[in-house]
């Protein structure tokens, strides 16, 4: 078939998931850096008056990133573990690698419940009397770790998998 020559479907489908991963880690990182500037100390008391409507703003535009992020990922791992022609046995094959890096993809998902209460008292905080650069510390905690023990090992799952011979 000429598309094979060309571009391979099956080939795109294994990097799919790398691509997401990456793509979503990044924009993790980045948000890091980002929203990190709100809590320095010469910026922190306007950053209260600023932090609910300005994240609000963001946050309504960057949540559909992460979820078409973090669903590609999900979705093109379980393709390429259903897809696998012959698996190797345990612990070398590129399955296991696809199987690490859903758990981490789902991994993300699962810190959901932990950050949308300082997302919602964060963006709730219109009159800044609740200190909305507190929550904002609170959600970058709890970011980071999601980062640490779920984005990446995603992540890295994700390159083994396309590593893997």
């Amino acid at each position: 078939m000429a598309s094979g020559l060309i571009l391979d479907p099956y080939t795109l489908l294994r990097v799919a998931p790398l691509a997401s991963s990456t793509a979503s880690l990044v924009h993790a990182n980045c948000e890091r850096i980002f929203n990190s500037a709100f809590l320095q100390p010469s910026l922190r008391t306007r950053s209260d008056a600023v932090l609910p409507q300005w994240f609000n703003n963001v946050f309504h535009r960057a949540v559909g990133v992460v979820l078409t992020l973090n669903l590609t990922s999900l979705s093109t791992a379980i393709a390429n573990i259903y897809l696998a022609p012959n698996p190797r046995p345990w612990p070398v094959s590129r399955t296991t690698f696809y199987w690490v890096g859903l758990v981490g993809a789902i991994g993300h998902l699962l810190f959901v419940p932990l950050v949308a209460p300082p997302i919602q008292r964060m963006v709730e905080d219109t009159k800044g009397e609740k200190e909305a650069s507190n929550e904002m510390e609170t959600w970058l905690s709890i970011h980071r770790v999601r980062m640490l023990v779920a984005d990446l090992p995603a992540w890295f799952g994700f390159i083994g998998a396309v590593l893997v011979v």
